[in-house]
């Protein structure tokens, strides 16, 4: 659980089980600015509850915008302003550098505490998720939009690094292209072909019809998929999968 002082810094803990690097253990607590923290949709929480978005207390940081020269730059000197952050960062420098996603990925002058794969799209209010190893299940995809934050109240979701997704600023077309994936059309389709071709690749393997705000059907999708992400009763949402799949079904 995530405590708040009066000056607004929020403690945070560690979580290292969730990676293999031993030296980061065991886990530990931290006072920072919250203005990095993002709450955190992690693969296994859409199966839980497919249709619904997380509600477990997981956080991400994320210090910077995008990875061009000058948003690097202004996230370096962000930090600067915010000292408790930056000596959170700087406890972990050594495991930090060694990631290979930051020396692979980043330029040489990129700050030791920024991520590689963050754009505009990170931050988008709407966001259709799917994991990218659905293993021993049938492929689901769900809406993220936004998540409790600590100060602000509300932030946005930022996905874990095993999903993938793509990026709506509105949410109509964002609840009809989950309804679509959804639908058992296109989940049969992946399932039968998840091992020869990446679950992150499915649009190059799918000819699926983009969403038209003048098309009944279009917008009924979009629709039942949002009323299927905020109800909890897991019969009644498995009713509404049925109707979506079907309706999906119909529109491919």
């Amino acid at each position: 659980m995530i405590q708040i002082k009066n000056n607004n810094l929020v403690q945070i803990k560690t979580c290292p089980d969730f990676g293999r690097n031993e030296k980061v253990k065991p886990a530990r607590k931290f006072w920072i600015e919250p203005d990095f923290l993002y709450p955190l949709v992690k693969g296994l929480e859409i199966y839980r509850n497919v249709m619904s978005q997380s509600k477990k207390d997981l956080y991400v940081l994320v210090p910077n915008k995008g990875i061009t020269k000058q948003l690097l730059e202004d996230c370096e000197n962000d930090m600067e302003d915010k000292p408790k952050c930056e000596g959170f960062f700087s406890t972990y420098q050594d495991q930090l550098i060694l990631r290979s996603t930051y020396s692979k990925r980043m330029t040489e002058h990129a700050p030791y505490f920024c991520i590689s794969n963050v754009g505009s799209y990170t931050f988008a209010p709407f966001k259709v998720v799917w994991p990218e190893q659905p293993g021993n299940k049938s492929f689901r995809a769900a809406v993220i939009t936004k998540g409790n934050d600590p100060i602000s109240g509300q932030k946005v979701f930022v996905p874990d690094h095993k999903l993938f997704f793509v990026d709506f600023y509105d949410s109509e077309p964002a609840y009809y292209l989950c309804g679509l994936l959804n639908s058992s059309t296109v989940q049969a389709f992946i399932d039968s072909h998840n091992i020869s071709i990446q679950v992150g690749n499915v649009f190059k393997h799918m000819n699926l019809p983009e969403f038209d705000a003048d098309n009944k059907k279009h917008k009924e999708l979009s629709a039942l998929s949002e009323v299927a992400h905020n109800e909890d009763n897991k019969i009644k949402r498995q009713a509404l999968l049925k109707t979506i799949s079907k309706l999906g079904n119909s529109l491919l």
